[in-house]
Parts: structure tokens; C-alpha cells; sequence
């Protein structure tokens, strides 16, 4: 059975990134293991349950805050009924606890007892979170949950209002309730927790890099954590004032990188030790001596850099490599202040760190380490697939989750640049607030299901009639709205708002059924409506208002001078 334990923790670990709760008894129905998750559904049990406790006394704490008074005497009948379940079960069953629906089953295991697990019903649409009262939705989180890299939401005071589930696995929580209302430095000591005395100094020295890179805001830093990890925090700030943050853990890079150095050390003496260790390196490396010329170079920078073997097998000067990437066009998507930087020879000097995105789409890090004595350490790595999914995070925060089009706060943006532009010099424009007509009476006869497809279909449909140039928004519920550049005249404005109201109007065939809606679309043009977006928007608002009077499923417009939409 000991042979056996070790697995099975492996196993309660790995499902509790399921949310899978187990618990593991030996053949007495002694308590042997059990996970985080477990502690989650049955919380009545956290800092009672320990190892060798009877199943009986389990069963007794879960009916004492089940059992009503009535039934409280009782209790006896229900813990020999649970344990004879417990012996015998052969199937699942569900039952109501704290609120949550759970399914449970439970498993023989030969040799050592039984092992039982349970899991909530999901709930529809997606995996529900715990969000401290008061705090802003956050669309489309259950991606956040199929990245590798931890996601923390914070709202305009700094505090969390939400993590993902591999951001409670890194920073030790019990789970996302746990988390939210802190800080990120609330967070670092969490993680930290009871093992600050193994290492004091690499603590003080993360807390410190924490509190320091958090007054810029945007700021990327690294800091350590318990079992020799570290992570790299990303923050993008969002519209609203919220903030998210990507922590990457770059534990396997930091050993590489210390690696790289005692290896360089090393190599002084063995330069063959040297060159077998480079070629190990899943990173591209490169090795300058105090002359500036290329020692070492392995495969994986080859690649990387696209550099020819020739003259990586001729060593090179630096020089010589710069001068055949600048012929190669290397350079071509490299941003202006870098790309001065690495024509100004000093890439060598001081440490420097940087990302570029190579001519193939690649984007690489580029990491230089000034080696005592003179030369130089650099690292190439493929961060892809990182960007990637930042790239992924920042299109959530200001993107509409359900239709893909901008979000009420972008759109804003837009119409403010708008405003700005015209006033110097720029093109007119137009704003177009949407409102579906008949719209609730689908939503209430067939559901938010069928709802959600008939919203996504006329966000699709309105982005097909707009320009490209023209900015599209859904600025919440069923009201949509569209920024239509370079409109001179009325005319245009109008010719646009009848075509988005004759393609919202065409049937749309959703699971079986035939659906029609209208609009009512109010337009407001800069500047005869107004001179700043906040009136812009109150014109357009009542100009849509004004053809829902008249019956909707038309276009009205609102001029300077009338008072009232036309």
C-alpha cells in the first residue's frame, strides 16, 4: 500500500486543477489522503480531517451541519447508512451541499481501501466564479483557465477581484475566494507563507522588487518564490481602470540562465564542456570574448537568427554577424529605439534586455550578460507563443466576449480620437446608436441561448455592411452602436444607417427556428449634432429613442439648431 500512496497524491493533485475532489481510505474506512478540492466542497472538514481519522467521525461533522433539529437524533442512522454506501457503492449519485450540486462515485482499490471523488454540476455557459460583491463582470473568463500562464484581474483600488485557477496553484491559495480583495504583495506572501526563515534574504528581496515595480504601472518584473521558482509579471492596464496581470513561470529559464553562467565560467578551462552545454540549451546562446569576437554559438541560435553555418563556424566578430542581419533586412520589424540601440555598439557593455519580432513572425527575446573580464553572455528565446497569449488577454479586456466587436469602453476611445482629429484638421463623422426591435420577445420565448446567436449574427452582419475604417461596438445588451468615418454629408450617414437596417431586418435561421428583428437606429453627425462625444452620443441616443416612437424599424437623424431628432 505505501508503494501505492505516493501515486495517489500525484493523482489528488493533478485533479484538483480539475476541481475534482478526492479522498483516499484504507480498508478499516481510516482516512489516509485527501486534496485541496475536497476541503473546497467540504469545507465543514478544514482543520479537522487528518490521517487515520474513521469515515464515521468524517460522516458525523458532514450531517451535523446537514441535519436539521428534528433530525439530529437521528444522526446514528445516517452515519451507519453513509458508511454502508461508503463499502458497497457501486454507482453515482448526486446530492445538494452548501449550495452546490455534486456528483459523487466511489471506487474499490485493491490492496489498500477505497477512493472516492466528487465534482460539481458546471454550471451552463462555463465554469462560475467567486467575484467580491461590487466588483465588474469579467467577460469570457473561462478561457482564462486553459492557459499555462497564472491571470489576476484588479480593480481600480489594486485589490483582486479575480484569478485563474493556475494563478491559485502558483501563489498556494485554497482557492479563487481566497485570493480576491488582497493585493499582489498580499498574494507573494501567501505563497511565501511559513517559509520565509529557509531563505529571508530571497524574500526580502522579491518583496522588495514587488513594491518597487508596482509604482510603474506596466512595468515587467521577475520575483522569486518558495522551492526555487520564480515568475515573470506582465500588467496591462484596461480602459475601465482595471488591471491584468500575466505571471509566467520562468523557473526552468532562471536555472538555464545560472546554468549559462557557470558553464561560461567553466568554459575558460574547457572550452569542449562548454560547447557540449550550449548545444543542451533548449535557448539560443552566444558567446563574445573581450574582443568582441564570437566564441561559441549553438544550433538553437542558428535557427533562431536564421544565421548561415558558415560563418558561425568561423568565429566571427560581432560586427560581421550585425553586418550580415542588417543585410538580411533582420531588423525590418525591430521598433526605431531598439533599433538604434543595436546599431549603437553598446549592446555589448551593460546588461540590456528586449523583445523583436523577426522578419519570419517570430518574436525573441534577447537577453545580454556582460561577462566579468570583457565580452559578453546572450540569450535568444522563442517567446511566441507567450505574446501570443497576452496578446489573447488584451483582446479580452477590450473586446465584447459573446460578439467579438469593441466594447462600449474602445468605442469611446475611438469617438474621443474622433473628436480630437476633426478639431485639427480631420475628416467629419458620424455616430450611430442601434437598438434591435422585437428582440425580448425572442430572448423570453426561446431562451438566452438562441438570444446570444441572434446578438452575434447582427453584430456579424453590421460588420459586413461597415468599412473597414468604421468602428463597430456593442455597447451593451441589445444596443450596438458604429462610428462611420469620412461623412460629409447627411446623405452618407443615412445611406449607411438604411443598409445596416435592411441587413438586420433579413430572417435568420438559428436551431430550427426562423427569427426576425428590426432596429431603431438614431444618428448623430460631428459637428452639426454636437461638438464633443458625450453630446454626440446624448443626440444619437434620442434620435434612436425618436424612431422607436415612431414605431421602430427605422433610421432618424438628430441636426444642430432643431432640438429634436428628424
Amino acid at each position: 500500500m505505501n508503494d501505492a500512496l505516493p501515486l495517489l497524491r500525484t493523482l489528488a493533485e493533478t485533479l484538483d486543477s480539475l476541481d475534482v475532489a478526492v479522498a483516499v481510505f484504507d480498508d478499516a474506512d481510516c482516512v489516509l489522503l485527501w486534496n485541496r478540492a475536497f476541503l473546497k466542497f467540504f469545507p465543514e472538514h478544514a482543520g479537522h480531517i487528518h490521517e487515520g481519522e474513521p469515515y464515521r467521525a468524517n460522516l458525523r461533522r458532514f450531517y451535523e451541519g446537514r441535519l436539521s433539529a428534528a433530525e439530529l437524533p437521528a444522526i446514528e442512522r445516517y452515519i451507519d447508512e453513509g458508511v454502508a454506501r461508503h463499502r458497497t457503492q457501486q454507482r453515482p449519485f448526486a446530492f445538494e451541499h452548501r449550495g452546490l450540486r455534486l456528483r459523487a462515485a466511489s471506487l474499490p482499490l485493491p490492496g489498500i481501501g477505497r477512493i472516492r471523488l466528487w465534482q460539481a454540476d458546471a454550471a451552463p455557459g462555463g465554469v462560475a466564479l467567486t467575484v467580491p460583491p461590487g466588483s465588474p463582470p469579467i467577460d469570457g473568463t473561462a478561457v482564462f483557465d486553459h492557459l499555462a500562464e497564472g491571470v489576476m484581474v484588479t480593480d481600480a483600488d489594486h485589490r483582486i477581484a479575480w484569478v485563474n485557477e493556475p494563478f491559485v496553484l502558483m501563489y498556494r491559495f485554497t482557492d479563487r475566494a481566497a485570493a480576491a480583495g488582497g493585493t499582489l504583495e498580499d498574494a507573494y506572501r501567501t505563497a511565501w507563507h511559513g517559509q520565509e526563515a529557509g531563505d529571508p534574504t530571497l524574500f526580502e528581496r522579491g518583496l522588495a522588487i514587488l513594491i518597487e515595480s508596482l509604482r510603474y504601472a506596466g512595468a515587467t518584473f521577475e520575483v522569486p518564490l518558495p522551492g526555487a521558482r520564480w515568475n515573470r509579471v506582465v500588467e496591462q492596464k484596461s480602459p475601465d481602470g482595471r488591471s491584468f496581470f500575466v505571471h509566467v513561470d520562468i523557473t526552468e529559464l532562471k536555472r538555464q540562465q545560472e546554468e549559462l553562467l557557470r558553464a561560461e565560467r567553466r568554459a575558460r578551462d574547457s572550452e569542449r564542456l562548454l560547447a557540449d552545454t550550449l548545444e543542451r540549451m533548449e535557448q539560443g546562446i552566444l558567446l563574445m570574448n573581450a574582443e568582441r569576437v564570437v566564441g561559441g554559438c549553438n544550433r538553437r541560435a542558428i535557427e533562431l537568427l536564421g544565421l548561415p553555418e558558415e560563418l558561425m563556424a568561423s568565429r566571427p566578430s560581432f560586427d560581421a554577424v550585425l553586418a550580415y542581419q542588417l543585410s538580411t533586412n533582420e531588423f525590418a520589424h525591430t521598433p526605431q529605439d531598439i533599433h538604434d540601440f543595436i546599431l549603437s555598439g553598446r549592446i555589448l557593455d551593460r546588461p540590456s534586455s528586449y523583445d523583436r519580432k523577426r522578419p519570419d513572425g517570430r518574436i525573441i527575446e534577447v537577453l545580454t550578460v556582460p561577462v566579468e573580464g570583457g565580452g559578453a553572455l546572450r540569450t535568444y528565446t522563442d517567446i511566441t507563443d507567450r505574446k501570443r497569449g497576452e496578446e489573447r488577454i488584451r483582446h479580452i479586456s477590450r473586446h465584447d466576449g459573446l460578439t467579438s466587436l469593441v466594447n462600449r469602453e474602445v468605442f469611446l476611445e475611438h469617438l474621443a480620437g474622433a473628436v480630437e482629429a476633426s478639431g485639427v484638421g480631420g475628416e467629419a463623422f458620424a455616430v450611430h446608436f442601434i437598438d434591435l426591435d422585437r428582440f425580448k420577445p425572442i430572448n423570453d420565448r426561446f431562451g438566452h441561448a438562441v438570444g446570444d446567436k441572434v446578438l452575434a449574427l447582427v453584430a456579424e452582419r453590421m460588420r459586413s455592411i461597415a468599412r473597414e475604417v468604421d468602428v463597430v461596438a456593442r455597447m451593451g445588451g441589445d444596443e450596438f452602436a458604429i462610428l462611420q468615418y469620412g461623412v460629409e454629408r447627411a446623405s452618407g450617414a443615412l445611406h449607411l444607417g438604411r443598409r445596416v437596417l435592411e441587413g438586420i431586418a433579413q430572417p435568420m435561421d438559428i436551431e430550427s427556428h426562423q427569427l426576425v428583428v428590426g432596429a431603431s437606429i438614431g444618428i448623430a453627425r460631428y459637428p452639426a449634432a454636437g461638438g464633443d462625444p458625450d453630446t454626440l452620443l446624448r443626440h444619437a441616443d434620442a434620435a434612436m429613442y425618436a424612431a422607436k416612437a415612431s414605431g421602430g424599424n427605422c433610421v432618424r437623424t438628430y441636426e444642430a439648431g432643431d432640438g429634436a431628432p428628424l
